[in-house]
């Protein structure tokens, strides 16, 4: 196996080896720097200005590849490095989630804040959430029961309305015959208070029904 080794010589020999004296080494070497200096800082300028017309959202590997489209020659180390020294982060994009609670308006208080069910059909509690597909973005309304902790009604759809609620219910009245008296708990959201949701848990069951 065959080491690489580096060896670092004085500049005093380096320049008597090569017949440059060192006043010469010296003035090329403050040259190089502020050569250097000047590409940066207009680099950096640069950077800046891509980074502002994208808001932010590019880091270097995408800011290198459109400086390199305009012709600039650089790396994307030697961008990264620069925009980490004039504090140029890029922002992450926040994953979509899509809304699925509108406030509502008469929704009713938390009824079941100190009850636990000692039986089936005594409290159903539902929520809607969303489920991604390659079609995009599906709604799911659940209802379960308390206290076994089963799905009892359920509803798919790509709308998010109250229509979805109504579904879901009346599946679950359709598996279970609750008697009146039933505990209806879910969220403030305007699909659980609207008039389609309300009305038949009200007529059935009683206002101890009215999602809160």
């Amino acid at each position: 196996m065959i080491e690489k080794l580096s060896v670092q010589f004085p500049i005093k020999e380096c320049c008597f080896a090569l017949s440059v004296s060192r006043s010469g080494y010296y003035r090329w070497a403050a040259d190089e720097s502020s050569l250097r200096a000047k590409a940066n800082t207009e680099l950096v300028k640069q950077i800046k200005r891509l980074y502002a017309e994208h808001k932010g959202r590019y880091g270097s590997p995408r800011i290198t590849a459109v400086l390199r489209q305009e012709g600039a020659r650089c790396g994307e180390n030697r961008v990264a490095r620069l925009m980490r020294e004039n504090k140029l982060a890029a922002r992450r994009k926040r994953a979509f989630r899509p809304r699925t609670t509108l406030a509502g308006q008469a929704a009713a208080p938390n009824l079941i804040k100190d009850q636990a069910p000692s039986g089936p059909d005594q409290i159903w509690v539902s929520d809607i959430t969303y489920v991604a597909t390659t079609e995009g973005w599906l709604y799911l309304a659940v209802i379960l029961d308390l206290f076994s902790r089963r799905v009892i009604g359920w509803k798919l759809a790509d709308r998010l309305d109250a229509s979805l609620v109504h579904q879901a219910l009346q599946n679950a009245l359709i598996v279970r015959q609750p008697k009146a008296g039933l505990y209806f708990h879910s969220d403030r959201g305007c699909q659980y208070s609207s008039r389609l949701v309300r009305k038949p848990l009200e007529v059935r069951f009683g206002n101890r029904a009215a999602p809160g």
